[in-house]
């Protein structure tokens, strides 16, 4: 028969076993795979937020993920058309006027997405008329004595243009683009302006400056 004491040292380490199973069997072992976080938008810009009709414009988007997934980009537009992939595209207004949106959506591939938009406007901006030259025949005359004067212009937006003629003496002949300016009888240096027009707002405004002598070369 075996002593005491060794019965109740083999009793205590089957104790000790028991209890050490029996918290490892407890504790759970997190096996699970972490979370994935949501890709993070921090931009949407476009270089240009107006256009005219059928113009283009450059949009990037900025935008990152916490878990250093790879990132994909998905571009759509309600209007005119979207094209180009990764964080950059391009768009082309349609020719209708209003107000647009862009969306990108990015996904990093774990079923992590972000979406923004952006708002882009076509608008028709009237230009300017443009006056490429105003010219008299004759730059010296005798009092009295008549030149035919020249405004050759143009309008970006093709609209008709209309113009409005002055002078600081003397008398102006005519209307359109093309007049006749009387000179007055006193020597001296005069100016004659002309004003193009395109009925929206826009003009533009030239001057020429001609000299009424008894000099020789004067017409």
């Amino acid at each position: 028969m075996k002593p005491v004491s060794t019965r109740l040292k083999r009793l205590t380490g089957l104790i000790f076993l028991l209890i050490a199973v029996l918290l490892i069997g407890g504790c759970p072992v997190d096996n699970q795979p972490p979370e994935n976080q949501m890709p993070v938008i921090s931009s949407l810009t476009a270089d240009q937020e107006e256009l005219l009709p059928l113009a283009s414009c450059n949009i990037e988007c900025t935008a990152s993920d916490p878990d250093e997934d790879e990132l994909s980009y998905s571009w759509s537009a309600n209007g005119g058309d979207i094209s180009g992939e990764g964080p950059t595209a391009t768009w082309t207004a349609p020719a209708a006027t209003g107000s647009y949106i862009v969306t990108v959506e990015v996904s990093d591939g774990k079923d992590g997405v972000a979406t923004e938009q952006i708002t882009i406007n076509v608008a028709v901006t009237n230009q300017l008329p443009v006056i490429e030259s105003l010219t008299a025949e004759w730059s010296y005359l005798k009092p009295a004595s008549n030149t035919p004067i020249t405004c050759d212009a143009y309008d970006p937006d093709e609209d008709n243009l209309s113009y409005i003629w002055f002078a600081s003496a003397g008398n102006i002949i005519g209307e359109g683009d093309t007049v006749t300016w009387v000179a007055p009888n006193a020597y001296g240096s005069y100016t004659i302006m002309v004003t193009a027009t395109d009925g929206r707002g826009g003009q533009a405004s030239e001057s020429v400056d001609i000299v009424v002598c008894s000099c020789g070369n004067a017409h």
